[in-house]
């Protein structure tokens, strides 16, 4: 099975907003647009997620994994059914149970903070990972998926960091919450392309 390029751009998009709510709650706390903090975090986002997906994909090649995977084509495309059905399960219940007890304060800050960056750079992409092996499974294009990645978490992160900025992040546990869906609808995707083409 080959994932065509709109169901690529489907499962980028929905790991993307949860990159999207982590901008949305940055930006309301810049004390302005644009300049070099703004660069930096479309940066590290992207290069965080771009890289835990190529490491997942990695991942894929590894000798015993790779000879099987021909042999074994149904069960790895059920994993990866299973991975991003898990992924969305996760974000949903995130999003809907910080929505509920979550209390945000937005406040200004003056000092941008490279080290919170990185970490929760590092801990959005660890979707980013799964979804690499996924990819991986299903033999989907690495250069492709990575761009297709590349391009929607700089667009999440920029607008988020814009409209937090503009009208605060309040939104930002149902936008989890509303990704979490998109990919749980991917993994659908998947399956059903999967037994239609069987």
């Amino acid at each position: 099975m080959i994932m065509a390029l709109w169901e690529i751009v489907l499962i980028a998009t929905g790991l993307s907003l949860d990159v999207f709510a982590f901008a949305l709650w940055r930006g309301a706390l810049h004390p302005a647009l644009g300049g070099k903090p703004v660069g930096s975090m479309v940066l590290i986002f992207t290069g965080f997620q771009m890289g835990a997906m190529l490491l997942g994909n990695l991942i894929t090649f590894i000798p015993y994994i790779a000879d099987h995977m021909e042999r074994a084509r149904l069960t790895w495309v059920l994993a990866a059914s299973l991975i991003f059905f898990g992924i969305g399960i996760y974000m949903v219940i995130r999003g809907l149970h910080k929505n509920r007890t979550e209390v945000i304060e937005e406040r200004k800050e003056e000092h941008f903070n490279y080290r919170l960056m990185v970490f929760w750079a590092a801990l959005t992409s660890i979707d980013a990972l799964l979804a690499g092996i996924s990819f991986g499974f299903l033999s989907v294009t690495l250069f492709e998926a990575l761009i297709v990645t590349g391009i929607a978490t700089a667009a999440a992160c920029l607008c988020g960091v814009i409209c937090g900025y503009r009208l605060g992040c309040s939104p930002k546990n149902k936008l989890v919450t509303i990704g979490g869906a998109v990919v749980i609808i991917g993994a659908i995707d998947i399956l059903t392309h999967y037994f239609y083409w069987a």
